[in-house]
């Protein structure tokens, strides 16, 4: 029993080391008679001791009828599974050569943060491998998918028997970077390489929920590399934005919650919505 009290207590101790971290994140409502549809940013992964269940996005949870997220629930198991599956190819160039020589002990060192081997990337496609490394970071800060936005907002839908749907899949996320070409892939790698604070800032923009300062935040990742931008961001944008005008000709109270950097800067889902004659109101 004793041991058990220690470690029970060591948590807790852990725990309490932790200041609670105050967050606003960017919130929109779209409006009109007989449909609402509010916009919010997010982060994917969250330590636990960041609180962000403000007034604002409390009444958008409960007044939504619906919740939309980027790809629909599922165990993370099968996710991990579907990942592993779409990472790996043969005859693949060892990581460190998918990178220039002067960021090999940058790569060395990113590796090591995110507790994986530079020889497991060797065998990863380079997107892959980009987001092996990136997941590091947030790691080490203690987040997990459990405390993102999207986990905590599906619970309390789920729990007041409200449907949940989706504006894509996980398998078509996969094949949307899996058809990348190889080089803007080795930008993504070499991103995230170079940008081993890239979840702290991320984290402290979407906190702020300044939009210009979330915008700032994502775009050096597309520097340089138009089919990345295109890719991952604008013409997802198009797509979403597409689907809220539509939406927005049949009555109810949706709650969309994506990631932060689509809803900010001049080519987010919110700047094509009001290019499309809607009024886009910022709630918080």
């Amino acid at each position: 029993m004793r041991p058990l009290l220690a470690a029970a207590l060591a948590l807790l101790a852990t725990a309490c080391d932790r200041p609670a971290l105050e967050a606003r994140p960017a919130l929109w409502r779209v409006q009109d008679a007989d449909t609402t549809i509010w916009l919010l940013g997010t982060v994917h992964v969250l330590p636990p001791n960041v609180r962000w269940e403000t007034p604002a996005i409390d009444a958008a949870i409960d007044g939504a009828d619906m919740l939309v997220t980027e790809i629909p629930a599922q165990p993370p198991e099968q996710a991990a599974a579907a990942f592993a599956a779409a990472t790996r190819a043969d005859g693949l160039p060892p990581v460190a050569d998918r990178v220039p020589p002067g960021q090999r002990d940058h790569l060395a060192q990113a590796a090591h943060a995110a507790g994986i081997s530079t020889e497991t990337l060797d065998g990863m496609k380079s997107w892959a491998a980009a987001a092996t490394l990136s997941g590091g970071e947030s790691r080490a800060m203690g987040a997990t998918i459990d405390n993102g936005v999207e986990a905590v907002v599906a619970l309390r839908f789920a729990s007041a028997g409200k449907p949940r749907r989706a504006l894509e899949t996980q398998a078509g996320q996969l094949a949307m970077f899996d058809a990348l070409p190889e080089a803007a892939q080795r930008v993504l790698l070499l991103r995230a390489v170079e940008r081993s604070d890239g979840y702290r800032r991320t984290l402290a923009a979407w906190r702020s929920g300044d939009t210009a300062r979330i915008a700032a935040t994502f775009e050096p990742g597309f520097r340089g590399a138009p089919a990345l931008e295109n890719t991952l961001v604008i013409d997802r944008n198009r797509r979403w934005s597409g689907w809220i005008a539509r939406r927005m000709n049949a009555p109810g109270k949706v709650l969309i919650a994506v990631g932060a950097g689509h809803l900010a800067g001049d080519r987010s889902v919110v700047a094509m919505l009001q290019a499309q004659g809607l009024t886009v109101e910022r709630v918080q």
